[in-house]
């Protein structure tokens, strides 16, 4: 399925930095419902959706691939996997953290698009960054102050 998605990363000092994720794909694979009739991705409550990115090698440098996961925060379900390259998440770090220096606010915006159309698009303020044993990378990831993990 991570072959339907596609994602930019827009993280210019003047802006809020934008993770952009395209689905290009059959729309039932992922809104719509189980067949139990269970939601498969609930729009109406984006404060439940926790970004990560979980690096492919030890390091985390600008040749390193990885997986971007959107995940229900009270379920723990996967909504989306997107294959990136570590350069463009640590491009949205980076900014992310001017950002917090110039504004104060550490935000970044994580916008989904499903065949050309907008269906979200929400300002976060967490982000984490993993290893390849699944070690958070602190130094890599945005935590707001007052989060412990």
């Amino acid at each position: 399925m991570r072959d339907y998605f596609a994602l930019d990363v827009t993280a210019e000092s003047t802006t809020t930095p934008v993770i952009r994720v395209t689905f290009d794909g059959p729309v039932s694979s992922l809104v719509g419902s189980d067949d139990d009739g269970t939601a498969v991705f609930d729009i109406d409550d984006p404060d439940r959706l926790d970004m990560s990115y979980r690096i492919h090698d030890e390091a985390m440098t600008d040749d390193t691939s990885g997986v971007l996961a959107v995940t229900d925060r009270v379920t723990g379900d996967f909504i989306l996997e997107c294959n990136c390259s570590a350069e463009k998440i640590a491009s949205l770090v980076g900014a992310a953290r001017e950002s917090d220096t110039q504004k104060g606010d550490g935000l970044y915006q994580f916008t989904l698009t499903i065949n050309d159309e907008d269906i979200l698009s929400v300002d976060r303020d967490l982000f984490l960054v993993y290893n390849v044993d699944g070690d958070l990378l602190r130094q890599h990831s945005l935590i707001p102050s007052g989060v412990e993990l």
